[in-house]
């Protein structure tokens, strides 16, 4: 990488963690892409040249943190001595934990909803991208415990892995249009459902899961 686009990426990293710590402590209408630029010690025009606007930031935010999300999944590795359980609830515990609520409801419910409607922006299909390859990690998981035996033999793991995935989705989905279910709340009732899920799937027999 040579110095010019070395340049570059430091000021999109620089923008892009400028917007994060903002969002984190207001509201996504009470941050303006000035303050964003003047945090991240460029100018409002250099910032455009970069993103359209907050709206290109924060989908590409929450792409991003999907994808580090991602890369801490891939160190959850089935092995002889975990239940489907304690693996599957595991990976949904690095996908919902405390970082991933970095952001007030305000600004995820924005989120989805530029990812629904924005639908042909490079930054609502990275995001978008991520999300798939989430569900594709769940689904993976579900394959190597079946090699395993902890499920079942005629299990369709493609289509119960992206089920799991969509049902802790969904719940979140519905967590943030909730003012009063708490984060806790919502991690406990995914792992409730992925647990009853999971009782379905299991080999006859296997109390465990």
């Amino acid at each position: 990488m040579g110095l010019r686009e070395k340049q570059k990426a430091d000021r999109m990293l620089r923008i892009l963690d400028a917007a994060k710590e903002l969002l984190s402590h207001q509201s996504f209408d009470d941050v303006r892409a000035e303050a964003i630029a003047e945090r991240a010690e460029v100018s409002p025009g250099t910032l455009y040249n970069y993103f359209g606007g907050k709206n290109e930031i924060l989908l590409t935010l929450a792409a991003i943190e999907n994808e580090h999300l991602l890369d801490l999944g891939e160190a959850v590795v089935p092995d002889g001595a975990t239940s489907a359980k304690a693996l599957l609830n595991r990976l949904f515990d690095i996908y919902y934990g405390d970082t991933y609520m970095m952001w007030h409801r305000d600004i995820w419910r924005l989120g989805f909803a530029l990812a629904f409607t924005d639908v042909s922006t490079e930054y609502s299909k990275r995001l978008r991208d991520s999300d798939r390859a989430l569900r594709q990690q769940v689904v993976r998981a579900t394959v190597q415990l079946q090699a395993q035996g902890k499920l079942r033999a005629d299990l369709d793991c493609s289509v119960f892995g992206a089920m799991l995935f969509n049902n802790a989705n969904m719940l979140f989905l519905e967590f943030t249009w909730s003012e009063h279910t708490t984060f806790d709340e919502l991690r406990l009732q995914i792992r409730k459902m992925t647990e009853a899920m999971i009782d379905l799937a299991v080999p006859p027999g296997d109390a465990a899961g």
